[in-house]
C-alpha cells in the first residue's frame, strides 16, 4: 500500500540517495526505500524492532536511537522518511524534532511526514497489538496547518501533499512533503 508513496518521495531525490527512515520499526518501509534505490539507515528506539529489521533487511543499516534527540551522528541525508513516527511526538516536542530533522538534511533535501490529520489524541490508534499483547501508546493528531507552521519555524518549507492510497486517506492519514534549505535559497 505504501510502495507508490515511497516512489513519489524517491522521485524528488537524486539517484541512489541517502535516506533516513525515522522510526523504522521492523523495517517494512526501509526495505521498500532500498528497493526504490535508496541507501537506507533506519532508526527506532525499540531494540526488538531493530533486531528484527537487521535480520529481515541486511542491505540496510539499522540503529537503536530515540529520534527525539536526533543529531548528525549518521551524517546528512537527501531524504528523511517519517511514516507514522511523528504521531508519537507530543506537541511540546514536535518543533524540536522537526528542527533536528532539518539539521540532518542536506540543503534541498526532502522529508515525507505521514500522520493522521486532526487535533488532540486519537484513542483508536493508541492501542497496538503485538504478539497477542495490547500495547497502549499515545497517538497525536496534527492538522496540516499546525504541522506546516512548526516545520517552517524549523526551516522546512511545505512543498505539497504527497501520494497516499485512498483507503489510508479515508482513515485520516496524510502525507506531507517538506524541503530543507529554503531560507538559504532566498
Amino acid at each position: 500500500m505504501l510502495k507508490p508513496t515511497i516512489n513519489d518521495f524517491i522521485s524528488l531525490l537524486p539517484t541512489n540517495p541517502q535516506v533516513l527512515d525515522l522510526g523504522c520499526g521492523p523495517e517494512h518501509e526501509s526495505m521498500r526505500l532500498n528497493q526504490a534505490g535508496a541507501k537506507v539507515i533506519g532508526i527506532d528506539f525499540s531494540e526488538k524492532c531493530i533486531d528484527i529489521a537487521r535480520q529481515r533487511c541486511p542491505q540496510c543499516k539499522f540503529e537503536v536511537n530515540d529520534f527525539r534527540f536526533l543529531d548528525d551522528i549518521y551524517g546528512k541525508f537527501e531524504g528523511v522518511f517519517a511514516c507514522a513516527s511523528l504521531v508519537h511526538i507530543n506537541p511540546e516536542e514536535l518543533g524540536d524534532v522537526l528542527s533536528n530533522i532539518q539539521k540532518v538534511l542536506v540543503d534541498g533535501g526532502y522529508v515525507a511526514i505521514v500522520i493522521v490529520e486532526g487535533e488532540g489524541i486519537n484513542e483508536k490508534f493508541s492501542i497496538l497489538e503485538v504478539e497477542g499483547k495490547k500495547l497502549n501508546r499515545t497517538f497525536y493528531l496534527y492538522t496540516r496547518n499546525y504541522l506546516r507552521e512548526e516545520a517552517e519555524k524549523a526551516g522546512l518549507e511545505y512543498v505539497r501533499e504527497g501520494y497516499l492510497d485512498e483507503k489510508l486517506k479515508r482513515d485520516g492519514w496524510r502525507n506531507y512533503l517538506f524541503k530543507s534549505g529554503w531560507r538559504n535559497e532566498k
